[in-house]
């Protein structure tokens, strides 16, 4: 089961790239790209730098501290799939960004 949680009007979130929100009690990176939105969990699971704050690079965020690369599409880490980072779905109505996030 899931639940999609309201994050505000994209046009109040603060892009560099990424923005980070708190949804549900977890903290996000959700990122614009050209075909829509795309969302994370905000933190490496390396060293837990914010992912919001990498580089963004052919549909990937690059992180700002050890340079690993998470896919934003399928959040699998270019060092190994222990790395993964959760992927969360992201669609907007009405000027409003949601979040799908697991239930519990």
């Amino acid at each position: 089961m899931s639940r999609w949680i309201d994050i505000g009007p994209a046009a109040d979130l603060h892009f560099h790239p990424g923005a980070p929100v708190l949804a549900g009690g977890r903290w996000l990176a959700v990122f614009p790209l050209g075909d829509g939105w795309r969302a994370i969990d905000n933190a490496c699971p390396h060293a837990g730098a914010p992912l919001c704050d990498g580089t963004l690079r052919d549909g990937k965020v690059v992180c700002a501290m050890h340079c690993w690369e998470f896919d934003l599409a399928t959040g699998a880490c270019d060092v190994g799939p222990q790395w993964n980072v959760p992927v969360h779905a992201v669609r907007e109505i009405d000027g409003h960004l949601e979040v799908e996030l697991p239930d519990g």
